[in-house]
């Protein structure tokens, strides 16, 4: 319990064998995920450039219990979720070895409508922000992919510099999504690159190399190495 809210939260962490003050980042999966599936595996990957790599199960998680604060009917971008990221953070804090001027945020599909929403909801807590096959919507009447999805009104508050890639064949997300969040984000001169990757589909940009190696050159370029 803090804040008068109750946590249930269970998640991974794996740490570089480098010593010293650590950057991080926070892996958020996507619906019917959890943290031993999707966040495992990019903290394998993640891990080898010195990362501190977290994760932790949201509302949307499949395969094991969801855990508090939140219910199964708030997916994605609700506050329940960035409620949890936010604790996240105060993990990361505790550590004692993790620098915390240089965390950011990645995730996929749902996991990256969690992602924009937390980096919305707390634009000073992260250095670069980076996601596959998410997006937002218009506004919470027009919704393209569900209630889970975070909407313009919510991406206006982002400030940390954020690279998005997706699918041109994305038949869950649609690209459209991504496009709106790139827009909001060139309008209110946030530093962004969106890439559209010709014939790929929803998952198939979530685990790429090539977008793997783009979020590191980005995150190099944002001072998070």
């Amino acid at each position: 319990m803090a804040g008068g809210i109750s946590y249930d939260m269970q998640g991974i962490l794996v740490k570089p064998a480098a010593g010293g003050s650590l950057p991080a980042v926070i892996i958020s999966h996507g619906v019917g995920s959890n943290v031993d599936r999707y966040p495992r595996s990019i903290a394998r990957v993640m891990v080898g450039w010195g990362l501190v790599c977290i994760a932790t199960n949201y509302t949307h998680a499949g395969g094991v219990p969801i855990g508090s604060p939140g219910s199964a009917s708030e997916p994605g971008a609700s506050s329940a979720n960035v409620q949890r990221v936010r604790k996240v953070v105060d993990i990361l804090r505790a550590l004692g070895y993790v620098d915390m001027t240089r965390v950011a945020l990645h995730g996929h599909s749902f996991g990256a409508f969690v992602t924009t929403a937390a980096a919305a909801m707390h634009p000073d807590l992260f250095r670069a922000v980076s996601h596959t096959a998410g997006g937002i919507v218009p506004d919470p009447l027009t919704n393209l992919t569900g209630s889970a999805a975070p909407t313009a009104v919510q991406a206006a508050a982002i400030r940390a510099p954020y690279q998005i890639h997706h699918g041109d064949r994305d038949l869950v997300v649609p690209l459209v999504a991504d496009e709106l969040f790139a827009s909001a984000l060139q309008l209110r001169g946030i530093g962004h690159e969106l890439f559209v990757y010709p014939g790929a589909g929803h998952d198939d940009v979530s685990t790429d190399a090539t977008v793997l190696g783009r979020v590191r050159e980005w995150y190099a370029g944002h001072g998070m190495f």
